[in-house]
């Protein structure tokens, strides 16, 4: 539910920003946020042994060369 507030608040502060053409703000903020997201999945990926998973995947491939 927080969320779901958070996000709705946010999104009529960046259409705000739109409005009085500022967009760019708005362009950057979001560019930050999905950043953020990326950064996150990466950091959870390597957490679970996803290096080890690409190694071995590119230990096949040159193994199938």
């Amino acid at each position: 539910m927080l969320l779901i507030a958070g996000a709705v608040t946010l999104s009529g502060a960046l259409y705000y920003l739109y409005q009085r053409q500022l967009g760019a703000i708005s362009f950057f903020i979001l560019s930050i946020f999905f950043f953020y997201l990326a950064y996150a999945q990466l950091s959870k990926g390597k957490k679970a042994g996803w290096q080890t998973a690409v190694k071995r995947s590119e230990k096949r491939g040159e193994n199938d060369r």
